[in-house]
């Protein structure tokens, strides 16, 4: 397990009852996403909205930079591109792993705010060739509970975010 997801008390930092709710409300917006309640567009105005809510900071509370890695993670999750099908994409026992496929699903979006964002198109094509070229490891069989993305939904949606970026450049 990565140490960044691992909370500790400490003197002074945010309140563990604001971080929960937080916490609890990304969960919320994202099964919303999951499970068609909510519109990417609900969701990201939400999110916006939670941002622009700074956590209190007190006695008793937790670490900081760690807060900040969580949330900005569940942050990343819901603002990205084509969310909703993202959340849909199933666990299985045995697919690709959690950690490479949304390194690689996040690296296509940063690409694709860049894009937004006026990156040079040389760069842009480079950055695709060097996206494309990150790895999906194949997960192993975890007999008591889903460890990892389907394998067929996941390249079908890799090739939907593939064929957008194409396009934008």
């Amino acid at each position: 397990m990565d140490e960044r997801r691992i909370l500790f008390k400490v003197d002074n930092g945010y309140d563990i009852y604001s971080f929960r709710e937080r916490s609890d409300e990304y969960r919320m917006l994202f099964t919303g996403l999951t499970y068609g309640g909510l519109t990417e567009d609900e969701v990201r105005k939400r999110v916006e909205e939670l941002k622009a809510e700074p956590l209190p900071i007190c006695g008793p509370g937790y670490e900081i930079e760690k807060v900040d890695f969580i949330l900005g993670e569940w942050e990343k999750k819901l603002l990205m591109y084509k969310a909703a099908d993202f959340a849909k994409i199933e666990l299985v026992r045995c697919g690709y792993t959690m950690e490479s496929v949304e390194a690689k699903v996040f690296a296509y979006n940063d690409l694709i705010l860049g894009i937004k964002d006026g990156m040079n198109m040389i760069i842009a094509m480079n950055e695709l060739e060097r996206v494309r070229q990150i790895p999906l490891k194949k997960a192993k069989f975890f007999l008591l509970m889903p460890n990892s993305y389907d394998r067929g939904q996941t390249d079908a949606f890799l090739a939907e975010l593939d064929s957008h970026v194409s396009g934008m450049i």
